[in-house]
């Protein structure tokens, strides 16, 4: 029997999928695209830890790889390596703060994209001799970046977690908590 947790996590990746391969493409730039699912690896290892991020990095790059068309396990292979190095870079700096958090997600889509792309040409892909790596990198950074407080939070609830792992539970008092001090 599956656990709740991994039917959780098996709902955040197809929900990934389908937002991957329905919308994403029709909000690019230039025909640059963010990439959800390496967004969720990035997400899964700074949440969950290393292991976790490997986890959730190949099977994101299994169903990347079921929809696109290169050399089955590339995706999964780029996944596995970048949510399992964020989960060990980050685990370190857990308790840093949010720009430090979305500088982490930037860096690692981006390693995680040229990782991609360096696998790709060392299996001998030639289109992507052609690919100007540079704006892909800033789009998949940058998007995935905004939409990196989503894909954590999904993520979390994936886990079965109640609340983000930096989030100490203090909330800033309203005005109306103040009031009745």
């Amino acid at each position: 029997m599956l656990s709740g947790a991994r039917v959780r996590m098996t709902l955040v990746l197809v929900v990934g999928l389908v937002v991957q391969t329905s919308i994403v493409p029709h909000i690019g730039y230039h025909g640059r695209i963010l990439d959800v699912m390496l967004l969720l690896a990035v997400a899964a290892g700074m949440v969950g830890g290393p292991e976790n991020g490997a986890t959730v990095g190949f099977f994101a790059g299994v169903g990347t790889d079921l929809v696109v068309q290169t050399p089955f396990g590339m995706w999964a292979l780029a996944g596995t390596l970048t949510g399992y190095g964020v989960g060990m870079v980050y685990g370190s700096f857990i308790g840093s703060g949010r720009l430090f958090r979305w500088i982490t997600v930037a860096m690692a889509l981006a390693v995680g994209t040229v990782t991609f792309v360096v696998v790709g040409r060392l299996i001998g892909q030639e289109f992507l001799a052609d690919v100007d790596l540079v704006p892909v990198v800033a789009t998949v950074s940058l998007g995935g970046t905004i939409l990196s407080p989503l894909a954590m939070k999904a993520v979390a609830w994936g886990y079965g977690m109640d609340r983000l792992p930096w989030d100490t539970g203090r909330r800033r008092r309203t005005a109306r908590a103040q009031d009745h001090r």
